[in-house]
């Protein structure tokens, strides 16, 4: 039988030196892109903290466009857009002026509901719905009985709150019109539907219902489901919560999990994607202002006890107070960004970042009507009945 010999050689001192430098050299490079790789790091948070803690006192216009609108027109932000609302029509456009779509009706009170990018508009006690986004994706809803309230989720569904002799009938259309599922509403038994909230899968529907008892009202919030898990429950019912003594006009989904409520002296949050349940709830004893939220922000506006101006509270979607922001600015309204809150009037815009911190204190050149925000947290769109103008801050 044969056998094999392995003959092992040995390296000479040479040999070992030269491995040893080239373990060195390789050492090197790696410590190199290291450290220039922290050093990158380091830069990148450093420049952020600057831009944390920078003001701006002035701002220039990027773009402006002339406009020649109605008194009776009404302008929402809308997707990072601007919606313009009047009673022949309604036109979606950039910060430029450029038209994105438009539609045309004639309503007497047109009103909008939006969610990403479709907006349904109806007018109240009318029978039809226009559906529309930036895709051309449009459609037109009939629905017999007139209509009481609207809203549309991220895929084009639009609820409705119809009227019916004395019965209120919540139904789902698709774009096209085709119904999709009702809900019946008595005052005797679920009560008076005072809004409804579509989640943007368009699944989940909120409503937030009032009715008397005796000489005491009583509120509720109620939650449908008309995915697959709803589909053998009665009415598509998956969970509701009572209220007494207090009146609650308002129930929002913010996300496809997160929706909530605000009544005369309370805020309750509800959590959970298929069955939403009450996660918390938060009472206050002075005058909420104004309602104003984001996907992950709850902004209150409350009357200032003090000194007679205002203060408002931010909360996440756990109901955590994470700061309040006193000012004492008589405001048209507030835009809620992942960034940035936004409060002005006519003439003059306060903007804080979600530390609290000011970032703009300062006039406005125009009558302005609405500011939206966009992507960029630097950048803003400024509507009068003249122009629409695109701004940027600067120091």
């Amino acid at each position: 039988m044969s056998g094999f010999k392995v003959i092992k050689g040995n390296k000479t001192s040479d040999d070992r030196h030269a491995d040893r430098e080239i373990l060195k050299h390789r050492i090197i490079k790696v410590l190199r892109v290291v450290a220039l790789f922290a050093a990158l790091i380091f830069v990148i948070w450093l420049l952020h903290r600057l831009y944390q803690n920078t003001t701006f006192n002035d701002y220039d216009i990027l773009s402006k466009a002339m406009r020649q609108d109605s008194d009776t027109s009404e302008y929402i932000a809308y997707n990072g857009h601007i919606l313009k609302l009047s009673r022949d029509g309604a036109e979606a456009f950039e910060g430029n002026g450029k038209a994105i779509w438009n539609v045309t009706y004639e309503m007497q009170d047109p009103h909008a509901a939006t969610c990403g990018d479709f907006v349904a508009i109806a007018d109240e006690q009318g029978t039809e719905i226009y559906v529309a986004s930036s895709a051309e994706d449009q459609g037109k809803i009939s629905t017999k009985l007139p209509i009481l309230d609207i809203c549309v989720s991220r895929q084009g569904v639009v609820a409705a709150v119809l009227e019916d002799s004395g019965t209120s009938w919540i139904r789902l259309f698709d774009k096209n019109g085709e119904e999709l599922a009702s809900v019946k509403c008595s005052m005797a038994e679920s009560g008076y539907p005072m809004d409804i909230s579509l989640s943007p899968s368009g699944y989940l529907l909120g409503v937030a219902y009032t009715r008397v008892e005796g000489d005491a009202m009583r509120s509720s919030v109620a939650f449908y489901n008309f995915g697959d898990v709803g589909a053998n429950e009665s009415d598509h019912y998956m969970s509701g919560y009572d209220f007494e003594g207090t009146l609650i006009p308002r129930v929002k989904f913010l996300n496809d999990s997160t929706a909530f409520a605000i009544g005369t002296d309370k805020m309750i949050i509800f959590s959970g994607d298929q069955k939403p349940e009450k996660s918390f709830e938060y009472s206050f004893d002075t005058r909420i202002k104004g309602v104003f939220y984001s996907e992950d922000r709850i902004v209150l506006v409350r009357e200032s006890a003090i000194d007679g101006g205002y203060a408002a509270s931010v909360f996440n979607l756990a109901g955590e107070e994470l700061l309040s922001i006193p000012f004492d600015l008589d405001y048209i309204d507030v835009q809620v960004s992942k960034k940035r809150i936004v409060i002005y009037s006519d003439t003059h815009m306060l903007i804080y970042d979600l530390r609290g911190t000011i970032k703009y204190d300062g006039p406005l050149d125009d009558s302005t009507l609405l500011v939206s925000t966009t992507n960029n947290a630097r950048r803003y769109i400024l509507v009068n009945r003249e122009t629409v103008k695109t701004i940027q801050l600067v120091k």
